[in-house]
């Protein structure tokens, strides 16, 4: 009796160590609290027992540490083409939400239909665009580390435009007031984003695949 009693106490501590395990899970700074890729995410590792903990840093930083896999463990939403620059990540081939990457100016009458329009003008790109990275190759630009710097760049004239994430952007602007900063139609690009996980935790990467199904056929 007495070892059935212990036995039974191990396995109930071991199961609730498991359950109180943490992901370190990097993400952009600027992203708002209930951005709903966080949410969802947050809910597929609470089905699989874990609780996720969000280290929020610049996008750069966060593909550098999410890659090194020493400070995070996983990248909470990036473009499948951003799997180039994170060779040690594994995608989760579920996806997750979209991205808008979007020219913001000053000027709503500027004309802005393709990256190469950007050329004739004085351009701040935020630093971690990786879409931005790859399209404008030949172009200058001045990279930025925050949407906030950006819009201050904007206002004081150091800049002509701003190539941002278009609903995060958006997002900030609304908590201004007379800004005078507008979208410029159409986005330069919109695709689908992804989460990635560091190669060591390869065994979350079909549970987490199964969770999100589950969760995304559920909230239609």
């Amino acid at each position: 009796m007495r070892l059935f009693a212990f036995c039974f106490y191990w396995f109930g501590l071991c199961a609730a160590v498991a359950s109180e395990q943490e992901i370190a899970v990097g993400a952009s700074n600027n992203l708002p609290a209930d951005h709903p890729s966080i949410l969802l995410m947050a809910k597929a590792y609470q089905q699989l027992g874990y609780q996720m903990t969000l280290i929020v840093m610049p996008l750069e930083r966060s593909a550098h540490e999410s890659n090194k896999g020493q400070l995070l463990d996983a990248e909470l939403s990036r473009t499948a083409q951003a799997a180039e620059i994170l060779p040690n990540m594994l995608r989760v081939e579920v996806p997750i939400g979209h991205i808008r990457i979007t020219a913001f100016s000053r000027n709503p009458a500027l004309k802005i239909n393709h990256w190469r329009d950007l050329s004739a003008f004085r351009v701040d790109v935020l630093r971690g665009i990786y879409l931005a990275r790859v399209n404008m190759q030949e172009q200058e630009y001045t990279e930025v580390n925050s949407i906030s710097q950006a819009i201050q760049r904007l206002l004081s004239g150091r800049t002509d435009v701003v190539v941002a994430l278009g609903d995060e952007t958006e997002w900030q602007l609304k908590q201004l007031e007379n800004h005078g900063i507008y979208a410029i139609a159409p986005d330069l690009a919109k695709t689908e984003i992804f989460h990635y996980v560091h190669e060591r935790h390869a065994a979350l990467v079909p549970q987490l695949e199964a969770a999100l199904r589950q969760l995304i056929v559920s909230s239609h």
